[in-house]
């Protein structure tokens, strides 16, 4: 019987240091499933940050887009009240016998000048639509990555 002991003694232990290899590599295993875990929230809290800060800058662009609006309706009030305030002056001057002509040159003037300024301000917006819609280049890693082993290949 004392061979069978150590037979059976023989089979325990090799079962034994033949399950902890496995329990081993268990739990590597679970600590690799919890670091892609910790990686894949660690993505996901950056995404919804860069998602954070995109709403912010388009809510920033709409309202450039409502001030450039809101500048482009004051400016084309402005130049039909100048086109008729000059229209109104010339044509008062034509019809009337006594006058001069020239002698309301500084109401032209200031007629001329609220042109100048709505055209100012029509620039303005148009400005800010541009710089909205332009795209900068310069900060597309990718393309400048891909134009970088292009020309090293060459």
């Amino acid at each position: 019987m004392g061979a069978q002991d150590r037979q059976s003694d023989q089979l325990a232990g090799a079962r034994e240091a033949h399950a902890q290899p496995h329990e081993a590599d268990l739990e590597r295993r679970e600590a690799a499933v919890a670091a892609r875990e910790a990686a894949v929230a660690a993505r996901e809290a950056a995404v919804a940050a860069r998602e954070a800060a995109h709403a912010k800058r388009m809510d920033a662009a709409q309202e450039i887009l409502a001030a450039a609006d809101a500048r482009d309706v004051i400016s084309y009030d402005r130049d039909i009240a100048a086109e008729k305030r000059e229209n109104d002056l010339d044509r008062a001057e034509m019809l009337d016998q006594t006058s001069q002509y020239g002698a309301h040159w500084p109401e032209r003037r200031h007629a001329h000048l609220d042109r100048v300024h709505a055209k100012g301000d029509r620039t303005a917006a148009l400005h800010d639509r541009t710089a909205l819609t332009d795209t900068d280049t310069d900060t597309d890693t990718d393309a400048d990555s891909d134009s970088d082993s292009d020309s090293a290949g060459m």
